[in-house]
């Protein structure tokens, strides 16, 4: 099946107020596709398009909360309304509560579940029907390396991302002989945005080094080649970063191992620290929502 014409195709971005959802909704712009980006955060969401508009692009800025059904509705109805349809879904929004597994409420873990898992599958029900009917239509799922390589105190967000992208190979096993195809996006470490990068100013920590980072504009890249190249799945991770992505895929006990030895299990247990913390400072509620990374590992 070929890949998806971008130019002159809606699309709808979720996350895309911070971190690299606007980076993804710059690249789909860029090939001229028009571009419904969504978030939680009005004000922010409002710059974001703003800057589009002054590079020439087609967009519509829609605050909504993917977590809530109302707001799923209500986003693609919005988006079929003023961009005349959905052609490419890119569910790019989540987060983690960054805490140790034993300090979450049951309510806790499904929020987490909520917005990486249930909330990119209900979205892309909402669009698949009109997807089937013009038989056409391209989904990106969001996905993280946290899902494959045993990364430390990220138990419920591991699952989510692991399941996405379960569920998008089904997908596109079922649908795309009919026009409609579905890819993964696989995200390690990014640099200069998303969760990783705020959580590390906000706690005081260093993100890896550059050679095993990505930069945003590389995950734009890969959506847009997930697309017009109809891929599977993209892991975005420099060179090294895939060839240990591939190792540890076959031998699953080394994910954890090589945490360790690299310091990511003292680092994350430094952050999972720092939330409880907040959760005492704040109170219950108030901190331990998921922090939301906009697509970011």
């Amino acid at each position: 099946m070929p890949g998806l014409e971008l130019q002159g195709a809606a699309a709808l971005v979720t996350g895309a107020s911070r971190g690299i959802g606007p980076h993804i909704a710059a690249a789909l712009a860029e090939r001229g596709a028009k571009v419904a980006i969504a978030a939680r955060s009005e004000g922010e969401l409002a710059v974001v398009a703003d800057e589009l508009k002054r590079q020439g692009a087609t967009v519509v800025a829609i605050p909504a909360d993917v977590a809530s059904a109302s707001d799923r509705r209500a986003l693609v109805e919005h988006t079929h309304r003023t961009l005349g349809g959905i052609d490419v879904l890119v569910n790019n929004a989540g987060g983690d509560a960054q805490r140790q597994f034993h300090h979450l409420s049951e309510d806790e873990l499904e929020a987490v579940l909520d917005l990486n898992l249930t909330a990119p599958l209900m979205l892309s029900r909402l669009v698949l029907v009109d997807m089937l009917e013009r038989g056409c239509g391209h989904i990106v799922n969001v996905s993280a390396m946290a899902g494959r390589t045993g990364f430390p105190f990220t138990e419920a967000y591991a699952a989510a991302k692991d399941g996405l992208i379960g569920f998008t190979r089904v997908l596109r096993g079922d649908y795309r002989r009919q026009g409609v195809s579905a890819s993964t996006l696989i995200l390690g470490p990014i640099r200069d945005a998303g969760v990783g990068q705020r959580t590390a100013e906000e706690v005081g920590l260093k993100l890896p080094p550059k050679a095993l980072t990505a930069s945003p504009e590389a995950v734009g890249r890969a959506a847009i080649r997930a697309i017009v190249r109809d891929r599977a799945e993209i892991v975005v991770l420099p060179g090294p970063g895939r060839t240990l992505r591939a190792v540890m895929d076959r031998f699953p006990g080394m994910g954890p191992a090589m945490n360790r030895l690299a310091g990511a299990e003292q680092t994350m247990l430094k952050v999972a620290e720092f939330r409880e913390r907040d959760v005492r400072r704040l109170g219950h509620i108030a901190a331990s929502k998921p922090h939301r990374s906009d697509g970011s590992c």
